[in-house]
């Protein structure tokens, strides 16, 4: 496959303008993400990605010069996907937001169920290999400090409780999201789960949300 040069370069190298060098190595970034998606993270091959991209082995690593520096963008390429589906909470309601974050579940579990299958291969890699680790932590912190966030708002607005260990209740809650994304669990275990949740964290006498009432775009789905 031809490169736009702008002069000759070693042998082996391509010169690529920056657009074009920019555009390929995501092209290969995003096969990449795809086979971990279907295959695991076992299965990734840099011959298998270059022939998902139509590339020679030889140019993938020219881009990656190991298979370990293409996991390390497979996992920045992740964050910036979650940081670019993260919607805004300006101006909304710690229950509703609450609720929202219930709701971008479901859509990621309906529509972009290779984002969970992704992030939990690269979380297993991240135990034993800390550059992944170093990527993915910051990740995981932004979530929780978001739910930290939701659950102060909400016992300074006297929705939540006012015992509640912000600290202690946003890590719990993030474990029992990240469970439910990652569990076999059915749409029904799922929603009660997170009827479970706002029960938990509203104070007595509170008036419950029934059970499998959404918030957001799209239904739960199996």
């Amino acid at each position: 496959m031809s490169h736009t040069t702008t002069g000759r370069g070693r042998a082996g190298r391509p010169r690529s303008v920056d657009g074009e060098r920019l555009d390929r190595r995501l092209e290969l970034v995003r096969a990449a993400y795809q086979i971990i998606a279907r295959h695991g993270l076992e299965h990734l091959r840099t011959r298998g990605v270059a022939e998902a991209a139509a590339i020679n082995v030889a140019t993938l690593h020219y881009y990656f010069p190991t298979k370990e520096s293409l996991i390390a963008a497979v996992a920045s390429h992740l964050a910036t996907l979650f940081d670019t589906r993260a919607e805004t909470r300006g101006g909304v309601g710690a229950l509703q937001a609450l609720r929202q974050e219930f709701a971008d579940m479901r859509d990621y579990l309906a529509d972009r169920p290779e984002m969970i299958q992704v992030m939990f291969e690269l979380n297993a890699r991240a135990r034993r290999d800390r550059r992944i680790a170093r990527i993915i932590e910051p990740l995981k912190a932004s979530w929780r400090g978001t739910i930290e966030r939701v659950v102060a708002g909400g016992v300074a607005e006297g929705v939540f409780r006012s015992d509640l260990n912000t600290a202690h209740v946003a890590g719990a809650i993030v474990a029992a999201l990240w469970g439910a994304a990652t569990l076999p669990l059915s749409c029904g275990e799922r929603e009660g789960l997170f009827a479970v949740i706002e029960a938990w964290l509203r104070p007595s006498g509170a008036k419950r949300r029934k059970t499998g009432s959404r918030t957001g775009r799209r239904g739960s789905r199996s």
